[in-house]
């Protein structure tokens, strides 16, 4: 057997700073596709802004010379999904939680950061008011940026009602992101047979070839657009403290030690279900090995299966903005941020056209602020639950509704200070900064904390480890070079 320094028979397990894990036996694992979802909603979160707006932005404008970055920008997210989950199979606790266990301090600087990235994120909801307001016209005699936030108001609207009166709210997000992913994926592939798209594949899929192009050696390049250039690295992906979200998802859907563990319910349809503040652990047995082995191949395939979708939806618009936004010198900005795009469809199909893509749009906008609505109200929930003395007195549950309305009114509040592309780059800049901020973080939780309390087949291969080292510094070192650039002007 593996060496363990836990005692077969103890009943908990002191790991860092939070009360101790619980002794349990780590659920059974019953196939991959028994528990398919929560990579599918991380994929239709990630489609929000960098694949619709700004790598067809980048491509628009710049042509060929970024697209280098699209796939290492892609796949670096797989190896910090694979960590995230790792940690909430193993303990059925969060990544927040997680990070309280390194160090309050820690936890206390990212909750910080966390709320700033978040207080923007209603740019989501007005950017897809874009999309409504040019498929409808209505209000009439409104101007753009009254209809576009009208729209992105009612669509909060309709939303809340989902998140409140939907009996499990993990639930009735699955559902709706698997529809939106269904529409924009028949969308956007059936936009690529057009004459000119196919005309152009052979020099799109040539300068999609991995290389490293820095802004200054791209000829028309706009010093304006480097906060662009890293809110689309971040946003090759659900991108920042969004990148946590998964482990959330998959705690509600089910795996692992998340199994044992409530789901956040609703207050009028739903029964309150006991969501502890603090996992679990499991010891060394041939039955417990078998389930994690389980578990990894799992959350291993589905991690695939939403970076996949997330690349090829990226892929697919920025080959439509090569092909009909390029050569035509149109680029999505302003209150029209996601209407040029519109293109892709009527080029080939007209006024239908246009509006099928409109669709497209508006569903790929609005899903994204009732996704980012609920995963960062369950991480606040999570560190008030897990950090605040006195907490503990409310549910889970309760924290979690307060969290809703807190984000709702601040991001109706700021969704109308500034255009929806200005927003949604402000916060792409902070996720950019944030994926150096939490990784290594991820490999202390993973690769020091956690061996120390399971047993030692719960560490990864160590070409992994290698990978997820590589993915963090190259996120730190592009931060660094980010924060150079800025202040060297």
């Amino acid at each position: 057997m593996a060496k363990n320094t836990i005692s077969i028979t103890a009943e908990e397990a002191f790991l860092g700073n939070l009360a101790p894990l619980k002794l349990a036996a780590l659920p059974t694992f019953m196939g991959v596709f028994a528990y398919m979802g929560p990579g599918i909603l991380w994929a239709a979160l990630a489609q929000g802004s960098g694949e619709l707006i700004w790598w067809p932005y980048l491509t628009a404008k710049y042509g060929a010379a970024f697209l280098g970055l699209l796939i290492p920008a892609s796949m670096l997210q797989y190896w910090v999904n694979l960590e995230i989950c790792r940690y909430t199979v193993a303990t059925g606790e969060t990544p927040m939680t997680g990070f309280s266990r390194v160090s309050r301090v820690y936890a206390w600087i990212m909750w910080i950061g966390i709320f700033i990235e978040n207080a923007w994120f209603g740019a989501y909801a007005s950017a897809g008011g874009t999309a409504l307001a040019a498929l409808t016209g209505l209000p009439s005699g409104w101007t753009p940026r009254g209809q576009s936030l009208f729209w992105g108001y009612l669509t909060i609207g309709f939303y809340l009602i989902a998140l409140i009166f939907g009996r499990v709210v993990y639930n009735i997000i699955e559902k709706f992101s698997m529809v939106v992913v269904f529409i924009t994926m028949v969308g956007i592939i059936f936009a690529l047979f057009q004459e000119k798209v196919l005309a152009v594949s052979g020099d799109f899929f040539a300068a999609l070839v991995p290389r490293l192009t820095l802004p200054g050696q791209v000829e028309n390049w706009d010093p304006k657009d480097l906060n662009t250039l890293v809110t689309s690295i971040a946003f090759a992906g659900a991108g920042g403290f969004g990148q946590l979200f998964i482990g959330y998802w998959i705690r509600d859907k089910g795996i692992g030690m998340g199994k044992i563990i409530g789901r956040v319910t609703s207050p009028i349809t739903g029964e309150a279900e006991a969501i502890p503040a603090t996992g679990f652990f499991f010891t060394d047995t041939e039955e417990n090995k078998r389930n994690y082995k389980g578990w990894v191949r799992y959350f291993s395939f589905e991690n695939f299966i939403g970076v996949f979708l997330n690349f090829l939806t990226t892929m697919i618009m920025c080959w439509l903005a090569f092909a009909l936004l390029l050569p035509e010198g149109k680029i999505p900005t302003g209150w029209e941020i996601a209407v040029v795009q519109s293109a892709f469809f009527e080029v080939a199909w007209g006024p239908i056209g246009k509006a099928l893509f409109l669709i497209v749009a508006a569903a790929f906008l609005c899903d994204a602020w009732l996704q980012l609505t609920d995963g960062y109200s369950r991480i606040q929930a999570d560190f008030f639950y897990s950090n605040i003395p006195g907490a503990q007195k409310l549910h889970y549950r309760t924290w979690y509704y307060i969290f809703v309305a807190i984000f709702t009114v601040l991001t109706v509040i700021t969704m109308a200070m500034a255009q929806p592309g200005q927003l949604i780059v402000l916060r792409g800049v902070v996720s950019f900064l944030a994926m150096g901020f939490f990784c290594p973080g991820l490999i202390y939780l993973n690769y020091i904390m956690l061996p120390k309390v399971f047993p030692n087949w719960i560490k990864p291969h160590p070409i992994t480890q290698i990978l997820m080292g590589l993915c963090t510094l190259a996120y730190v070192g592009m931060g660094i070079l980010y924060l150079y650039l800025t202040f060297q002007g």
